[in-house]
């Protein structure tokens, strides 16, 4: 492993909670806020995606697929209830 993958590897480990995403009560570590405000950014766009007159499915589907890969990832980092709260909120909008 070469010693700057080792530095990330420490600040990941060594930085502790961080950052706050709306709707959420609890710490987050950078990597779990990472995860959550990703998959926020990502609802955000496939809302404002599907009102698109320039429209295209596999673009959809594109973005359909990232937010299950977010998904999949949050609940590897132990937020996964959060990210389907956030999910949740999603689908009681549209």
């Amino acid at each position: 492993m070469s010693a700057q993958q080792d530095r990330a590897d420490q600040e990941v480990i060594e930085s502790g909670t961080t950052g706050v995403v709306e709707g959420i009560d609890q710490d987050l570590t950078p990597l779990q806020y990472h995860y959550l405000s990703l998959l926020q950014r990502l609802i955000t766009l496939k809302g404002s995606y599907q009102t698109d007159p320039n429209f295209e499915a596999w673009l959809m589907g594109a973005i359909n697929k990232a937010i299950y890969s977010t998904l999949r990832d949050s609940i590897e980092a132990n937020i996964g209830d959060a990210a389907k709260e956030l999910l949740r909120r999603e689908h009681q909008v549209n």
